[in-house]
């Protein structure tokens, strides 16, 4: 039973535990797909910025709605952006 009331920014569903993104299961899940496949990406082509990267998932056909959908809030948020380059940072420290 979900008991927080706050609402995912993309789609309105109920956000099913803390998150600092405020975004629902399925949309979470596509946040953590984007970074841990970031460094993929750099690796692959080469200097690649987070929001140039996000930018090309945002229009990649291959890429799936809950990602784009994502990619698209990230980057249209200062907070949310910046909560993603934190994320990335992390990880690097943790690699």
């Amino acid at each position: 039973m979900e008991t927080n009331s706050e609402k995912c920014v993309i789609c309105g569903r109920s956000v099913e535990t803390e998150s600092k993104q405020s975004f629902c299961r399925l949309h979470m899940e596509a946040y953590r797909n984007i970074v841990k496949n970031y460094g993929n990406w750099r690796n692959a082509y080469g200097d690649l910025t987070p929001e140039e990267f996000l930018k090309r998932l945002e229009n990649n056909e291959y890429a799936g709605k809950w990602v784009k959908e994502v990619a698209r809030v990230v980057l249209s948020s200062r907070d949310l952006l910046q909560l993603f380059l934190d994320d990335l940072s992390c990880l690097s420290k943790k690699d």
